[in-house]
């Protein structure tokens, strides 16, 4: 792996209104911490928020709807260790 020590700018394929979607990391000084700033190309208003931030949202959306997919499950009668394959395909890179 490579370490983050300067800003690193991509365009992805998601489109919003027919504009592409612009991410960058940032290290963010001495801290340990790192900036995410998305914005649409051809913009100037750059959206920022801390990695921890993203973590914490994206683990906290994560257990909603694994908590879901369980009472699914349990509302369908198959058994959790089943249904958590099919779950898991969703959210696996």
């Amino acid at each position: 792996m490579t370490k983050l020590t300067k800003p690193v700018r991509r365009e992805t394929r998601k489109e919003y209104n027919g504009l592409a979607v612009m991410v960058t990391l940032v290290p963010a000084g001495d801290q340990k911490e790192v900036l995410i700033g998305l914005r649409l190309k051809g913009r100037r208003i750059q959206y920022v928020c801390t990695l921890s931030d993203v973590y914490r949202m994206a683990a906290l959306w994560y257990g909603q709807k694994e908590a879901a997919a369980r009472r699914a499950a349990r509302q369908q009668g198959v058994p959790w260790k089943t249904a958590r394959r099919e779950f898991m395909k969703g959210y696996s890179l």
